[in-house]
Parts: C-alpha cells; structure tokens; sequence
C-alpha cells in the first residue's frame, strides 16, 4: 500500500510551496541572465550566432520547482535547522511496541509486543505494525506539536489477521500517541471497531538506526 497524506497542525504546507516557487522563479532568472550574457560574450567572440535565452527561462523554472519539491519532500526537511522551524518530528524508522488489551471493567485482558514501522517524507507518512497474528496499516493520520511536551500523533488504520487466525477478524480502529521532544518514547491507547470491539494501551520505543 502506498503511503498517504498527513496533516500537521499549525504547519502550511502551501506557504512552504510558495518559497520553493520562489526560488525556482529566482534560480531561473539567475540562470537566464548567465546564458544571455555567456551567449553574448559568445557572439561577440563570433563562436554562435543565436541566443536561445527565451526558452531557458520557462524550462528552467519548470526543472528547479519540480526538483527542489522533490529534494525537499524526501530530503531536505529533515535537515534539523529546518524540523526545529516547522516543528516537524521525523518519525522514520522502527519502534518496539509493547501492548495491553483492556476490557470494560479496566483490567488487562491480554499482553501483546509488535514492531511498529514508520516510513515519512513531508507530504506522506505510512504507519505499518505487525505482531505476528495480524498487519495493519494506517490510512489517516495528522500531527500536533505540543509545547513543552512533544507531539501528539493521532491515526486510523485498518488491521487483516494473518491466514489461519480464525479467532481474529478484520477491523478498522484508531490511535492517540504522545511522543517525547527527543522522538525515543511514545505512549498512548488505542480503540478499535467495526469487527473488534477492544481498547488498549501502548507503549514504544524507537529502535536506535
């Protein structure tokens, strides 16, 4: 399943696109007046005799938005003076997860462990767990920054048991995670529905990369 979009709370990814436009107007404009001038110091040395500078200008635009969107999408945010800006945490990687089944009554009714695996860029974000008996993967997700306490990550996702796991039905259910400022803890508890009627509690902890 391909990753899906997340939103950020208090963070505009249309303000980020207009900068990267900025640029690529700027860039291009840089690149133009180069050739203009390169190809006019060519013609007085008679080496050409056209100046194609015309076309350079919209191409080059083009080429810098579209490559600087996709530097900044899969690379350049996680630079860590630009994470500290946007208040964007970098979640890539893998996550222990230790989990708690709770019944209505409040008592622990199973303890379970999966391995939790997060895949992110800027625009997209992927939440895969697996704990041997069932997969599930998120399909919505949104972050908020919290001030003095970390972040809050909050997704849906839909769980399919494994074959042979009758006992085990598919189900979709929801998530509410708090992360430490240093992104090496989070804790929360998780509902789910339409096919399993449990709630619960997890706990992970980021596998050093």
């Amino acid at each position: 399943m391909q990753p899906h979009e997340y939103s950020i709370i208090g963070h505009s990814r249309a303000m980020i696109g207009r900068y990267l436009a900025i640029f690529a107007g700027l860039a291009s404009s840089a690149i133009a007046a180069v050739v203009a001038l390169s190809f006019d110091i060519a013609q007085k040395l008679e080496l050409t005799a056209s100046n194609p500078g015309v076309i350079v200008l919209p191409i080059s635009a083009a080429v810098i938005y579209t490559f600087g969107h996709a530097l900044f999408d899969s690379w350049m945010w996680r630079w860590p003076l630009i994470l500290k800006l946007l208040k964007i945490p970098n979640l890539n990687g893998t996550w222990n997860c230790k989990g708690q089944t709770i019944n209505s009554a409040g008592e622990v009714t199973f303890d379970w462990s999966a391995t939790i695996r997060i895949t992110q860029t800027w625009e997209k974000l992927r939440i895969y767990l697996n704990t041997g008996q069932s997969k599930s993967a998120s399909i919505a997700a949104s972050l908020v920054h919290e001030p003095g306490r970390g972040y809050i990550l909050m997704y849906s996702y839909r769980n399919e048991p494994r074959a042979g796991e009758v006992e085990l039905k598919s189900h979709i259910g929801y998530a509410e995670l708090e992360l430490n400022e240093s992104l090496t803890e989070a804790y929360g508890d998780y509902f789910n529905n339409k096919g399993r009627l449990t709630c619960g509690r997890m706990i992970l902890t980021r596998q050093g990369d």
